[in-house]
């Protein structure tokens, strides 16, 4: 009878436990690809003095932390972080209970809980105070927003008048949110197609195709998180700017939390390597290269559960580094892209941003100019173009 009046209060004790409230998740809200800049033009220098960037997030939540990033750059001082929403005041930014911090050499750091809530496609500002004289290597290309730097001194308390502005956003590579449940994250994989640099916050209308995908799924009630993990330059297999995306896969894509969609959107730089000049001294490229490459991004995000979806590689005939070699490599690319069903869905992106008098240009009405990057119109175009049916 005892054993069977302990099996009794066993068995309560898990129903209890079963009931309780499921915790809070952290999702990640905004990310950055980081790379390592090069010289004057790319490091930010900064000599005692406060940095601050604007980003906008792509979920809510009652709390936030910072995810930063040194992994190109030697140990330095943080002497005070802040974050607030757009308008709002200034919250402090702990690490460890700390107001300061060391930022190891090579290495992220991640903050403590922020008590800041923020809602869905907020603009969150945060501001870094740097004591020592340092010149930041850890960057990542943000000229439609750029890094403000302070006169002399402590500046995270509230907003300031920036005394320089630099192109480059350097050490914040994530924000990451609090809410009440998990939710599905997409990542945006790809180039400056993606990436697109130059666009500003209060772009009308958005200029980056994942913020449109982002907004077009909260419209239609969707969980899902769209983040972007975009270099412009960069290449699937071999260095171009930053870690090609075979290299940077596990960083940008299986460390983040929740990831349940990779959309694909890389190759047009590895292609133009063919063209004049050689970046780099970069070698010849096969289809079958690429392809091989698909193929492991593939494997590695199926090995982790993550769907992946690829967008065929726009047109590119007259932009600067087009051969006829590169754009038989293309075309190839393309039809295994649309026909071998290695991908768990299939962007027919080519068609949407094609010029219908010559399919191998970019549509001039949604271009810059340069035969190789849709502009503003052009990217909300290639967003409005998916089918939010492949996120189930």
């Amino acid at each position: 009878m005892r054993w069977i009046r302990g099996v009794a209060i066993v068995a309560g004790a898990v129903a209890l436990a079963g009931a309780a409230p499921a915790p809070e998740q952290w999702t990640p809200a905004w990310t950055a690809s980081m790379w390592q800049g090069v010289g004057d033009k790319q490091q930010v220098a900064v000599d005692n003095a406060t940095i601050s960037f604007a980003v906008r997030v792509g979920a809510e939540g009652g709390k936030l932390r910072l995810r930063l990033s040194n992994e190109y750059g030697p140990a330095l001082r943080i002497g005070a972080a802040s974050v607030r929403v757009a308008g709002g005041p200034s919250v402090k930014v702990m690490f460890d209970g700390q107001a300061t911090t060391i930022l190891p050499a090579n290495a992220p750091l991640l903050s403590d809980a922020v008590p800041l809530a923020v809602k869905q496609f907020d603009v969150v500002e945060v501001s870094l105070y740097l004591p020592e004289k340092v010149s930041l290597a850890t960057i990542h290309g943000a000229s439609g927003a750029k890094t403000s730097i302070s006169a002399t001194g402590d500046n995270t308390a509230a907003p300031f008048t920036a005394a320089a502005k630099a192109d480059m956003r350097p050490l914040l590579a994530g924000i990451d949110v609090l809410g009440a449940k998990p939710r599905p994250v997409i990542v945006a994989y790809g180039d400056s197609i993606t990436d697109n640099t130059g666009c500003a916050l209060d772009a009308v209308p958005v200029c980056r195709w994942s913020d449109v995908l982002g907004r077009r799924l909260a419209k239609a009630g969707k969980p899902h998180v769209v983040v972007t993990q975009a270099i412009s330059g960069n290449r699937v297999l071999s260095m171009g700017t930053g870690p090609s995306a075979l290299s940077r896969f596990d960083r940008d894509v299986l460390s983040l939390r929740g990831v349940t969609h990779l959309v694909l959107l890389e190759g047009i730089n590895d292609i133009g390597s063919l063209g004049p000049p050689l970046p780099d001294g970069a070698p010849a490229l096969t289809a079958e290269q690429l392809i091989q490459g698909y193929r492991q991004l593939i494997a590695r995000a199926h090995d982790h559960g993550i769907k992946v979806i690829a967008m065929t590689v726009l047109p590119y005939e007259g932009a600067g580094y087009y051969s006829p070699e590169g754009e038989a490599i293309r075309v190839r690319v393309n039809d295994w892209i649309r026909t071998s069903r290695a991908f768990d869905g299939v962007i027919d992106m080519e068609k949407v941003v094609a010029d219908p008098a010559n399919p191998k240009k970019l549509n001039p009405a949604l271009q810059r100019g340069d035969n190789l990057h849709p502009h503003g119109e052009g990217e909300a175009k290639m967003g409005e173009a998916i089918d939010l049916g492949l996120f189930k």
